[in-house]
């Protein structure tokens, strides 16, 4: 695979990173690693499928979201959209160490999920405010252009997914993600088999990114990445799907109105695509 990021630049800057990013009990954790232990995870985490998740992973992640806010040059009182995050908080830990006080939207629609996301957010110094609908729906939720950044972490595949459920008649909002993942398996399965996921998936997909540019301001970001599990495709996840997830994205957003892609040096096109709203 492409590798994520490059570990000869990543490696002398983690221990830094470790330092601002983590949290006390987090932090601990990562100083009883060697450090030849500490560059040998971060190797596997940027040039393969993830297999583990370590705090070494965390340090990375948050890092590389602070770079996107940089980059950017986000003002302080920033509001951030997360579409699908799940229960992974990267987004909002980051957040709240670089932009504390701002406000984190997730639209999130998986009832455990969301718990479990409050749970590990529970005292972080954010306004968070979690919308329990579709994202397709969220201009009934958010006022015209009041989004500074839309993030898809790691969410274009669930959204893909989601989108076939959907059509399938498959419940992901009550339902634990991971043991309905073997059945979003196999939908990917039969549409790669058929050559069908441009008809089934495209356009829903694009009406999203629509919808979300009317809560986004002009000249707002919407930024989406990706990476892959090693769990998904020991489940049979259709390895040229996961790993070329962001360039068919990019296929299907060509040409799309209202916005354009930029692109931040240092970000891989393979795992990364950043639309500025015009």
């Amino acid at each position: 695979m492409i590798p994520l990021d490059d570990v000869d630049k990543c490696y002398p800057l983690i221990n830094e990173r470790a330092q601002r990013f983590l949290s006390e009990p987090e932090l601990k954790q990562y100083r009883s690693l060697p450090q030849n232990e500490v560059e040998h995870q971060l190797k596997l985490l940027l040039e393969s499928p993830i297999a583990h998740f370590t705090v070494v992973n965390e340090v990375y992640f948050r890092a590389r979201w602070a770079e996107v806010f940089e980059a950017l040059q986000l003002g302080d009182d920033l509001t951030l959209l997360e579409v699908a995050s799940g229960d992974a908080d990267m987004v909002p830990q980051v957040m709240a160490r670089t932009h504390p006080n701002s406000t984190y939207i997730t639209a999130n629609m998986n009832k455990s999920l969301t718990r479990s996301l409050l749970q590990k957010t529970l005292g972080l110094p954010l306004h968070m405010k979690i919308i329990e609908d579709d994202a397709a729906y969220l201009e009934k939720h958010l006022a015209p252009g009041s989004v500074d950044l839309i993030v898809f972490q790691h969410a274009v595949n669930d959204i893909i997914q989601a989108i076939l459920c959907g059509q399938a008649g498959i419940d992901t909002i009550h339902t634990d993600w991971m043991e309905t993942l073997p059945d979003m398996i196999k939908l990917l399965q039969q549409e790669v088999a058929s050559d069908t996921l441009d008809v089934h998936v495209m356009q829903p997909f694009i009406t999203l990114i629509h919808t979300l540019l009317k809560s986004l301001r002009t000249d707002g970001i919407i930024a989406l990445n990706h990476y892959m599990f090693q769990l998904d495709l020991d489940w049979g996840y259709p390895a040229d799907l996961f790993e070329n997830i962001i360039p068919l994205t990019r296929r299907w957003l060509t040409g799309i109105q209202g916005c354009e892609e930029i692109f931040i040096p240092g970000f891989d096109q393979q795992w990364w695509i950043f639309l500025q709203k015009r």
